[in-house]
């Protein structure tokens, strides 16, 4: 008991629910999903905008343009990066919560429940967007995947970490719990 009553396992799954929550929001709305560098011109996207910028002669350039028409499987994108987010927004509250409600470990497994559905939520996302990018860019083998698709993987990782720690919390408080015979 070592993290204000609650072990370290909850403390270090807390702080990786936050830190996948700031990754994924930064992944999800920055415009670097994908880039690419042809003739001195950058261009790159995300989920909601696409940006170019160069240089001719004396002459620089930069800007960034909504999609005109999103097929169905860049909305599902969409739509499963923002529930990726809103699960770990919930499921960050749902643990501090738990730390008002040390004795009730429903709490604590609907946080952990979440973070893995977060996850989830958002390996849909990236998997979707990284076998359908090509429809949305003229020439796909001059892109590749940016740091902002990085991020949004970490996500993933992040936020399954901290559900398995939060499971040692649950399974090392049962244990502890059968025990004494509480």
């Amino acid at each position: 008991m070592a993290c204000g009553g609650n072990s370290c396992y909850f403390g270090f799954g807390l702080f990786l629910l936050i830190l996948g929550l700031v990754i994924d929001v930064i992944g999800v709305a920055s415009p670097y999903w994908i880039l690419a560098e042809v003739g001195g011109e950058k261009v790159y996207g995300g989920l909601w905008k696409i940006c170019t910028s160069g240089s001719v002669a004396t002459y620089s350039f930069s800007g960034c343009a909504d999609f005109d028409e999103v097929p169905d499987w860049f909305k599902a994108v969409r739509g499963f990066g923002v529930l990726g987010i809103l699960l770990l927004l919930i499921a960050v509250l749902t643990a501090f919560l738990r730390i008002c409600l040390k004795d009730r470990a429903c709490v604590l497994v609907l946080a952990i429940v979440l973070s893995f559905m977060a996850a989830v939520c958002n390996v849909i996302s990236v998997s979707v967007f990284g076998e359908k990018y090509y429809d949305i860019v003229k020439d796909s083998s001059v892109f590749s995947f940016h740091f902002a698709f990085v991020f949004c993987i970490l996500s993933i990782v992040i936020s399954g970490i901290a559900g398995i720690f939060m499971i040692v919390e649950v399974a090392k408080r049962s244990s502890y719990t059968s025990m004494t015979g509480r």
